[in-house]
């Protein structure tokens, strides 16, 4: 069983408080009936997920819940099937993201790696087993190279063949 790839959108993957386009990002314009949204892609970042769909089971955990699949899938050529974790309440938490205790849930004994601009200390004392990979992410510079080198390190480091974690297939 392949561990899980926490994805958020914004902030990882469009760095939504960049004074300016960082390099190899894209505006674009997502419209879904009356709502726009301006958003910036890099095209290359659907190439490295892809890639590491091979290492990982890919899964949405952003605030644009299922829209994701629909909306933001297509930008970076992933499947618009992604499971995608649901957030019933966006109520603050005490310490870390409010996203912590429903991603908790959600992956329950399941490694996984999380990339995500909300993450930090809260998150890497809540999840400090061997099978978890916190993975903080600058919302003004989004995924970089390095990012994804250490998520496919994480991932070549780990042998989870053969084991059995309750959760999510």
């Amino acid at each position: 069983m392949r561990p899980l790839l926490l994805l958020d959108f914004d902030g990882p993957l469009n760095p939504h408080r960049a004074e300016q386009a960082p390099p190899g990002y894209q505006p674009r314009e997502i419209v879904e009936g009356e709502k726009t949204w301006r958003v910036l892609i890099d095209p290359r970042h659907g190439a490295e997920l892809a890639a590491l769909d091979g290492s990982f089971d890919l899964v949405w955990a952003t605030s644009w819940e299922h829209g994701a699949n629909r909306l933001l899938s297509p930008l970076l050529g992933l499947p618009s099937d992604l499971p995608t974790i649901l957030w019933p309440d966006r109520s603050p938490v005490r310490r870390g993201s409010w996203k912590t205790p429903y991603v908790a849930d959600w992956v329950g004994d399941r490694p996984f790696a999380w990339v995500d601009d909300e993450v930090g200390e809260a998150e890497n004392v809540r999840f400090s087993g061997a099978h978890q990979l916190i993975r903080p992410v600058d919302a003004r510079v989004g995924l970089t190279g390095a990012d994804f080198a250490a998520l496919r390190g994480w991932a070549a480091g780990k042998s989870f063949a053969g084991k059995v974690f309750p959760g999510h297939s």
